[in-house]
């Protein structure tokens, strides 16, 4: 690209346009699309964390988690402190069962955007899973409310953890 080219901001135009049709590639279903149009977004703009953030759960979803972990701590060492990659990470040390590493990574995504009902949900999960069922219960009861909020229908799942976190506790 040229320098004028990149001084008008052609580039980041141009790879924003990239990102909107990953985005709507990956509302359809169409992970490998998606994955298309994040990679060119990249392309034009490596620097951009969120691209790489984005591209990390698009590629968990589609059951490569090596290449959305690499893409994850792209993401990390451009922004420290960038909620999807923190989020993403803390999903992959979940399902791996290392509930001390998720519960770090949950929290750093927390400390990115407090209001995200998910990292909420998964705190109570993690907080479960270490035994600690009564700060798991205030996990999933701020879920819940934030779930609520945004009307949607996970809030039910919230309900019936509850039940079993005031049994356990």
């Amino acid at each position: 690209m040229t320098t004028i080219a990149k001084r008008f901001g052609v580039a980041r135009y141009r790879a924003d346009e990239h990102y909107q049709a990953a985005l709507s590639a990956y509302s359809e279903r169409n992970l490998n699309a998606a994955i298309g149009e994040l990679e060119l977004s990249i392309e034009l703009l490596p620097t951009h964390a969120e691209y790489h953030a984005t591209l990390g759960l698009i590629r968990l979803e589609s059951k490569d988690k090596s290449a959305a972990k690499a893409a994850f701590e792209r993401a990390l060492a451009l922004r420290p402190h960038e909620l999807l990659a923190n989020y993403g990470l803390g999903i992959i040390a979940y399902r791996e069962k290392d509930w001390r590493k998720a519960a770090d990574w949950f929290t750093n995504s927390l400390a990115a955007q407090p209001q995200r009902a998910e990292t909420h949900y998964y705190l109570a999960m993690v907080n479960h899973r270490l035994g600690q069922n009564a700060r798991a219960m205030t996990w999933m009861q701020s879920a819940k409310a934030h779930f609520a909020r945004d009307k949607d229908r996970r809030e039910s799942h919230c309900h019936a953890w509850l039940r079993e976190f005031e049994r356990l506790v």
